[in-house]
């Protein structure tokens, strides 16, 4: 069974978001809450089915506790997805030489 924790990693696999990367703000039994830091921020975290999404590997424990302590910055999130969309992108060219 996947375990779906705050500060973990997700991508978008259904609806008009597909493909987009999410950090997970909130869980319940059936949905996660995802924050983009841009266009779902903090105060507006998206609502979405867990099937619907892919969770990733990364996990960013320093992000976790901020979130949990309630001291994270939309700024803070949007940094740790560029850094996830820049390491995933590299270690794609890295496989395609």
């Amino acid at each position: 069974m996947m375990d779906y924790m705050v500060g973990g990693f997700v991508e978008a696999r259904a609806g008009h978001d597909a493909g987009n990367y999410y950090v997970i703000f909130k869980t319940d039994p059936e949905y996660v809450y995802l924050v983009d830091g841009r266009i779902r921020t903090l105060d507006r975290p998206k609502k979405k089915k867990k099937k619907h999404v892919k969770l990733l590997t990364a996990f960013d424990q320093t992000l976790a506790h901020k979130i949990i302590d309630g001291s994270v910055k939309n700024e803070e999130i949007k940094r740790a997805i560029k850094l996830l969309q820049n390491k995933s992108r590299d270690e794609n060219t890295k496989s395609h030489e």
